[in-house]
């Protein structure tokens, strides 16, 4: 068991320290506050949310998704504890945007590509292995084999690379997910 908890806290750190790091990235923060305004406006009847409330919004959530990374090591429980939170309300933020017809593109991981299912399937992965990690005893690695940690530590970094990249495989095997309208045909803020 001390194998799989390994992997599920390389694969959580590995994500959200590459969600925080293209966030970061020059040029892409003013993406991010906007795309954070249009998920925002998702939660409103207006379907609009103020550029203001984002811009406290996003500098939040990216310290958050910053912590995460950092207590993984110190306290992995509440690490995983907030990542739960934090996937659970991008979850719940991205269906309601899909379900209302709120059109932005997706700014995780520094992608372009607009919401779609495909993002609900990343976000349930990613909150499965994320439940996993938090259910688990924490182990003390040390007394770990280093072949096997090594092996954990592969293992999650090409999970975390296809959570990570899902937006591209989806646009490769499932063109039909890759864009969704509402039943009315009303997509609001298409880019």
């Amino acid at each position: 068991m001390q194998y799989l908890a390994f992997g599920v806290t390389c694969l959580v750190g590995l994500v959200f320290a590459v969600s925080v790091l293209s966030k970061l990235r020059p040029g892409q923060w003013r993406d991010f506050v906007e795309s954070t305004r249009r998920l925002l406006g998702a939660f409103l009847p207006s379907r609009a949310a103020p550029a203001a409330v984002a811009r406290i919004v996003a500098p939040v959530v990216v310290a958050a998704e910053a912590a995460v990374v950092v207590l993984l090591v110190p306290a992995s429980t509440v690490a995983l504890a907030l990542a739960a939170v934090l996937v659970t309300a991008f979850g719940v933020a991205i269906a309601l945007a899909l379900r209302r017809g709120v059109a932005t593109a997706c700014r995780c991981f520094g992608g372009t590509a607009e919401l779609s299912p495909w993002h609900l399937v990343r976000n349930a992965l990613l909150l499965a292995a994320v439940v996993t990690g938090a259910v688990m005893e924490p182990a003390a690695f040390g007394s770990a084999d280093a072949g096997g940690l090594l092996v954990a530590a592969a293992g999650a970094l090409t999970l975390g690379m296809v959570v990570v990249r899902l937006d591209d495989v989806g646009e490769l095997f499932g063109p039909g997910l890759s864009r969704h309208t509402p039943a009315g045909g009303h997509v609001e803020g298409s880019m």
